[in-house]
């Protein structure tokens, strides 16, 4: 037996004959220590550290209000703001992209897109137009699903507006689902 070995085995039999005389009330105490101190390193500590590091960020922020004062919208006018809001959407020219955005999420979900309906509507004197979307889909839940929220992901200016789940019978993973999308566009000027 090598020097090393002699040593481990004593210290092995020296901690066996410390809980052992210890008894169930110094092992449970000695569990709830060690518990203890694994809750203030893992929990308490960084929990102290990010109470720091927000009381800084708050610090900082409030110094900054200080200095520079209240920001209002009123900095921009009503006409600059309906201006920066419109300017979000994209135009109608964009449609078509935005179509083939709607098509590659279907192709990521392996879901294929029958045959369409499409309707491009205006209200008059409102500068957004309304462009309907209400397309067939084949396809398990958690495609439709996650098609859905792909598109809603990748094109920001497009609102769910209706969505149909039908199946033949209870039993089938398959099912039949109608989903209507409408992207908002701006007219062109």
């Amino acid at each position: 037996m090598t020097q090393a070995a002699v040593h481990s085995g004593h210290v092995l039999w020296t901690l066996k004959r410390g809980l052992l005389r210890l008894g169930s009330a110094g092992l449970i105490g000695l569990v709830l220590i060690l518990f203890a101190l694994g809750v203030l390193l893992l929990g308490v500590q960084p929990m102290q550290q990010r109470i720091a590091a927000l009381d800084a960020e708050q610090s900082r922020l409030s110094s900054q209000l200080r200095t520079r004062g209240p920001q209002r919208f009123g900095s921009l006018g009503v006409r600059e703001q309906l201006v920066d809001f419109y300017a979000f959407f994209p135009s109608t020219e964009q449609i078509p992209q935005l179509l083939d955005k709607i098509q590659h999420a279907a192709r990521d979900q392996r879901l294929t897109l029958a045959q369409g309906d499409y309707k491009l509507s205006r209200d008059p004197g409102f500068p957004v137009q309304r462009y309907q979307a209400s397309l067939p889909v084949m396809g398990q839940y958690a495609q439709v699903r996650s098609f859905v929220n792909a598109v809603l992901d990748t094109v920001p200016n497009a609102a769910l507006d209706e969505l149909i789940l039908e199946r033949d019978d209870i039993g089938d993973r398959q099912l039949e689902a109608r989903v209507r999308f409408t992207l908002f566009v701006r007219v062109p000027q």
